[in-house]
């Protein structure tokens, strides 16, 4: 999901507000729990977009979820996107302030795809070797693709490294058809 241009606008405000109240690590750590909580529960999300339910019964339900668990500045949050019936933008809220957060502190997202999972040590060379390359602090996910055959893909932004057998085989396969003509 993409989030739109109000919930940027509603994240960013979020932003400011936790650098200004000295705040960010914990508000973060409470907007990655709430991101968290609305990925995992389908019902939650298709309630909070539900314009049928009413906002006050909304609220209700988001105090009860997390208003012990975070931080002023999320119960603040709460507190307006109530006020102004935009629970909606929740979900694009938390992900964008995630977003935001990452390119206030310079990191980089790196994918790493892999066919037979690396172990922490080749992991941590990965990222070291991304991070002296790209000069930003790296933050990698990882996942398994089957079909890889052997080695693994990193994607960063809209860069590509393919270092997968399966690409080799292509490419060779290519430069076989591209000879026999």
């Amino acid at each position: 999901m993409i989030p739109t241009k109000a919930a940027r606008r509603y994240s960013a405000a979020l932003l400011g507000y936790a650098l200004e109240t000295d705040s960010l690590d914990s508000v973060l750590k409470d907007v990655q729990h709430v991101d968290e909580t609305i990925r995992q529960s389908r019902e939650l999300l298709l309630f909070l977009r539900n314009p049928v339910v009413k906002p006050a019964k909304k609220t209700e339900v988001l105090k009860e979820l997390f208003g012990k668990d975070v931080s002023k500045q999320m119960n603040s949050l709460f507190g307006l996107i109530a006020e102004k019936s935009r629970f909606d933008l929740l979900p694009g809220i938390t992900q964008s302030f995630i977003e935001a957060y990452r390119k206030h502190k310079g990191i980089v997202v790196a994918e790493v795809i892999y066919a037979e999972k690396p172990d922490d040590k080749q992991l941590e060379a990965i990222r070291k070797a991304l991070a002296a390359k790209t000069g930003k602090t790296i933050e990698l996910v990882t996942r398994q693709k089957t079909d890889l055959v052997g080695g693994l893909v990193v994607k960063i932004d809209d860069t590509v490294i393919d270092g997968s057998v399966k690409h080799s085989l292509e490419q060779l396969e290519h430069l076989f058809l591209k000879a026999a003509i």
